[in-house]
């Protein structure tokens, strides 16, 4: 869920702690127009997104995913992926056709 802020519109008084506050809401929710704690009009502002996608990026490298013990697969063909990354105890690749095969003791 996004994290919106907004800032008085007149400026900061009491009882309100600070001039601008977080608020969590849903894309679909309606802009708040008024404080919740002093009642006085707000007005959403534009805010630099966060970065983490960064983060993500590196610590899903192939590296990390071999030592953490999974196993990351690419798609060659329909329905035919190899290993890309992971323990040498891994398939070293996967077919639709047979994992249906060796699943079907479990329907």
């Amino acid at each position: 869920m996004p994290i919106y802020e907004y800032r008085h519109a007149d400026g900061f008084e009491e009882p309100c702690k600070q001039d601008t506050l977080e608020v969590f809401q849903t894309m679909s929710a309606p802009e708040m127009s008024i404080c919740p704690n002093c009642g006085r009009p707000i007005q959403k502002l534009i805010s630099m997104p966060a970065r983490h996608q960064q983060h993500i990026n590196n610590t899903l490298n192939e590296k990390n995913i071999a030592e953490k013990g999974f196993s990351k697969y690419v798609k060659t063909e329909d329905g035919k992926y190899e290993k890309a990354a992971g323990p040498a105890e891994a398939p070293a690749t996967l077919d639709r056709g047979t994992m249906a095969e060796n699943l079907k003791h479990l329907d």
